[in-house]
C-alpha cells in the first residue's frame, strides 16, 4: 500500500465512522488495538493490514475497490463466504450469519431502505424463521461434503444452540427491511422437496420428521401467499411480490440505502458470493428489476395467477415421498 492509498483509507474512515463516536476510540474497540498502535496507523507510520482494511470496509460500508481505484469496472473485490476446509465448519457458518445480522440491523436504521430478491429455491432469509427447515439445510450440506457420516440419520444431528440464536437474530433483522420486492421462480419448493424425498427414501428422514418439515414449508407458502394478499409482511413491510414466467438460473440479493449497497449470489447450497462494490451492486439491482418484464405481479392483483401459484408449491410439498409421478 503506497503513502496516498493508506491517507485516502484514513480519510474514508474518518468520513464514514458515526458522527458521536472518537476516531481512536472505535479503530481500538474494533481492530483490538492498543491506543498507541492506532495513532501510528492514523500517523502513516505503519499500514493498515487487509484483514484489517476488509473488517472496516464491511462494518462502516464503504467499497475496497474505490480506496485502490478500482475504477473500471472490469475489477471489483468480492467476500466469498464458502464453507469449506476443517471442523470449525460451522463457526464459519455462524460468524457469516452474525455479520449478515449486523449488516441489516445498521441499514435498516435508514427509512430508505429497499431489498429485492430473485429466488429459484427456498432462501435462506424465508427458512431460517423455521428451526427443522433450517436444521434440515444444514444437514443436507455436511452430508453432501462429507462433514458428516453418511449414514448420520437427521434426527442425531443438533444445531449448537449458537447456531439457532443466529438464526434467530438474522431473522429478526431481516424482517426490519421496511420495502421488499421478491421475484419468484416457478419451482421454488420443487428442489427442496426432492431434497427430502432422497434423504427420506435413504431411510435418513422418519415419516414423522417429513411431516415436520412439510408443515413448516407449507406455513411459508401460507405466509407468501398471506403478504401477496395484503401487501405487506406480518411486521408490516411493503411487500410486492412477482411469479416470474421463465426459469431463475440463481437467486440474488440487493439491498440499498441512501449510503451503501450490498449484492449476494447463492452458490453451493447455503454458501454465497458477496459485493459492496458500487457498479457490481448497480448491475445487480438492475437485472433483478429487468426480470419483471417477464414476471407477473401477484401483490393485490393478478388472483388467478397467484391461486394457481400456490396450488402448485403445496401440491409439490405434499408429494413427496411419490415425487417420481410428476
Amino acid at each position: 500500500m503506497n503513502n496516498q492509498i493508506q491517507q485516502i483509507l484514513i480519510d474514508t474512515i474518518r468520513e464514514k465512522v458515526p458522527q458521536g463516536k472518537n476516531l481512536a476510540v472505535y479503530l481500538a474497540d474494533k481492530l483490538a488495538l492498543g491506543r498507541e498502535s492506532v495513532y501510528r496507523r492514523l500517523r502513516g507510520e505503519i499500514y493498515f493490514t487487509f484483514d484489517e482494511i476488509a473488517l472496516l470496509s464491511r462494518d462502516l460500508g464503504f467499497s475496497i475497490d474505490n480506496i485502490v481505484g478500482i475504477k473500471s469496472g472490469d475489477n471489483a473485490l468480492f467476500n466469498i463466504h464458502m464453507l469449506q476446509g476443517g471442523s470449525d465448519v460451522l463457526d464459519i457458518y455462524v460468524n457469516k450469519m452474525n455479520e449478515y445480522g449486523r449488516m441489516f440491523s445498521e441499514m435498516s436504521e435508514h427509512s430508505d431502505l429497499k431489498a429485492r430478491f430473485s429466488i429459484n429455491t427456498l432462501p435462506y432469509y424465508l427458512h431460517i424463521g423455521y428451526n427443522n427447515l433450517s436444521r434440515f439445510r444444514i444437514y443436507k450440506w455436511l452430508h453432501q461434503n462429507l462433514k458428516i457420516d453418511s449414514n448420520n440419520k437427521f434426527a442425531d444431528f443438533e444445531l449448537p444452540e449458537y447456531i439457532t440464536d443466529a438464526h434467530k437474530n438474522l431473522y429478526q433483522n431481516i424482517q426490519k427491511i421496511p420495502s421488499v420486492t421478491i421475484i419468484m421462480d416457478n419451482n421454488i419448493f420443487w428442489s427442496a422437496s426432492k431434497d427430502i424425498e432422497y434423504f427420506m427414501k435413504r431411510g435418513l428422514l422418519s415419516k414423522e420428521e417429513v411431516e415436520v418439515l412439510q408443515g413448516e414449508m407449507l406455513e411459508i407458502v401460507s405466509e407468501l401467499e398471506t403478504m401477496a394478499i395484503e401487501g405487506t409482511s406480518s411486521n408490516g413491510a411493503r411487500v410486492s411480490l412477482y411469479i416470474s414466467l421463465v426459469d431463475l438460473e440463481a437467486s440474488y440479493l440487493h439491498i440499498e440505502n441512501d449510503e451503501r449497497q450490498f449484492s449476494q449470489v447463492r452458490v453451493f447450497s447455503i454458501s454465497a458470493i458477496d459485493s459492496f462494490n458500487e457498479k457490481l451492486c448497480r448491475i445487480q439491482k438492475e437485472w433483478i428489476d429487468s426480470l419483471k418484464k417477464y414476471s407477473v405481479l401477484i401483490t393485490r392483483s393478478g388472483e388467478i395467477q397467484r391461486f394457481e401459484y400456490m396450488k402448485r408449491q403445496r401440491m409439490y410439498i405434499a408429494k413427496i415421498g411419490n415425487m417420481e409421478e410428476w
